[in-house]
């Protein structure tokens, strides 16, 4: 192209300019990953050159055993070295080895290097055109040649295992309850949880996700034998109902993952209809011997991520266990609750619905459990209005009396205690009530002693005593004696509160003596 526009073309500068290219993405990568070095391709076609072949890691399906390898490559990052001469992270290939590389959405097995002159911390490990990078630090004194202990955590391990296999499990749930265009779109599985990425076009509602749950933990119970075995590709699709992740490449040939049934069994007879009610998958991963040792699976969340897209959270063993007690637990202080009534009902809703967001517990158990605290609260509200309607019926009532009372003194006012804390709406309605029967100016009071405060509503007729006596400055009067504040009257009504609720008798005195100096 560039002779037809009678252009030349600098090669010799285009090559600097690569291999610079290079070069900042080799230092860049060193500390991609949160400090993960990367190895790129050329790289790895070093390593080609030199005859390396790449890391036999057959040896990770071998568990609780120390393997023995030698060292064939150390890389900084940036460039490859003999020895090494730093604390700092490294990367170091071995011949072969027992540590499982992160892949297939099984985080990377942890452990040490433990050579002639140093003991090398792997803190993570990467697969790079079939390199095992064993990345790590202090293995200060460990040079290309030397034989070394690979040396996994096989504790950690066995927190990932049933996480792993509990994947399988929960995926086979999902077609089985939601249908077969369930297609895993994702996974990671950690120590601490699992977590499976699915294509499905609606949230789970809470039964279904319950059978899904039912389903993995039946497998637990059932105590089903974790089988496991390599075969070519084209022998393993052929197995009645086995998954793959759509659009992955695997190897050939591959490794097959059933549960329950032998992996022979299904490449003897692979068109067997029996296979669909089982777990089989294209894996890679490490797994438990048998579905017991998971001991129990608790499905935490289901949320969407993107169209089409649902994501599940969810944990095994202990973890499990922990979340179900935790789950009871709460259920048992919710149903303790229907047992309460009035305010200490009211206070333990609330305690209630604060908390059961926060809790790490099986989310079907947690939908139900906030269709009770739901419950409790309808239970709460239906209380709360059949307490207003009787402290309104109760404000009236009492206030009507007091200003019968009046009436036949011959007063013009009337000034009344009623006993509904601090209801304001029950307060103003005794106020509008008795304001409009009787048409004179009414002034009701309200106190709350665990609070020590009190409410205070009055009203002034728009026909009546309106021109003699200010409604606001009336109110205002009063509260004083409670240090309390008059609101904006408006309407000829004013409502004010009080803080200090002990002399409740001296500022009805005081409203008493105000409105009669107003009114005669």
């Amino acid at each position: 192209m560039a002779e037809e526009k009678g252009l030349t073309v600098d090669e010799d500068g285009y090559n600097k300019a690569l291999e610079a290219a290079r070069e900042r993405s080799r230092n860049a990568q060193a500390t991609q990953a949160g400090g993960a070095i990367i190895m790129d391709a050329d790289a790895t076609s070093v390593l080609h050159r030199r005859g390396i072949a790449p890391t036999d890691d057959s040896f990770k399906y071998v568990w609780f055993k120390d393997h023995e390898s030698v060292v064939k490559a150390i890389y900084t990052g940036s460039e490859f070295v003999e020895s090494v001469e730093t604390d700092g992270d490294i990367g170091v290939v071995l011949e072969s080895t027992s540590f499982y590389a992160e892949q297939g959405g099984q985080i990377f097995d942890t452990g040490s290097l433990e050579g002639p002159h140093a003991s090398f911390k792997v803190h993570n490990v990467q697969v790079f055109g079939g390199f095992v990078l064993h990345i790590g630090s202090n293995g200060n004194g460990i040079s290309v040649g030397d034989k070394v202990v690979c040396k996994v955590d096989y504790g950690r391990r066995s927190l990932i295992a049933p996480n792993h296999t509990c994947t399988h499990m929960l995926n086979f749930a999902l077609r089985e309850v939601l249908g077969d265009h369930v297609d895993q779109k994702g996974s990671i599985v950690l120590p601490e949880k699992l977590r499976f990425d699915f294509s499905h076009g609606k949230p789970v509602d809470p039964d279904n996700l319950r059978k899904i749950e039912s389903i993995v933990n039946e497998q637990i119970r059932d105590e089903l034998d974790v089988n496991a075995k390599e075969a070519t590709l084209a022998e393993a699709k052929r197995i009645n109902g086995l998954r793959a992740v759509f659009g992955e490449v695997y190897p050939d040939p591959v490794r097959v993952v059933s549960i329950g049934e032998k992996v022979e069994d299904l490449l003897a007879d692979p068109e067997n209809k029996k296979w669909l009610s089982i777990s089989s998958e294209l894996c890679g991963g490490t797994h438990i011997s048998n579905t017991r040792e998971a001991k129990a699976f608790a499905l935490l969340s289901e949320e969407g991520i993107a169209k089409g897209i649902r994501r599940i959270t969810a944990v095994t063993t202990d973890r499990a266990s922990d979340a179900i007690r935790v789950a009871n637990e709460f259920e048992q202080h919710v149903d303790n609750a229907a047992k309460l009534e009035g305010s200490s009902l009211e206070e333990k809703v609330l305690y209630l619905k604060s908390n059961v967001e926060t809790l790490s517990i099986p989310a079907a158990k947690k939908a139900d459990i906030k269709n009770k605290i739901v419950q409790l609260q309808d239970r709460v509200r239906k209380a709360q209005k059949q307490i207003a309607e009787e402290n309104k019926r109760k404000a009236v009532t009492i206030t009507a009396e007091k200003a019968e009372l009046a009436a036949s003194d011959g007063k013009t006012f009337c000034v009344s205690q009623v006993e509904v804390g601090l209801d304001v709406n029950a307060v103003r309605e005794a106020v509008t009530k008795v304001m409009e029967q009787k048409g004179i100016s009414v002034m009701v009071f309200s106190t709350d002693k665990s609070t020590n405060k009190a409410v205070v509503c009055a009203g002034v007729p728009e026909k009546g005593d309106k021109g003699k006596l200010d409604v606001t400055e009336w109110l205002t009067n009063a509260l004083g004696p409670l240090k309390g504040r008059c609101g904006k009257g408006k309407g000829g009504l004013a409502t004010g509160q009080g803080t200090d609720a002990s002399h409740v008798s001296e500022a009805m005195d005081l409203a008493t003596s105000f409105a009669s100096m107003k009114l005669t």
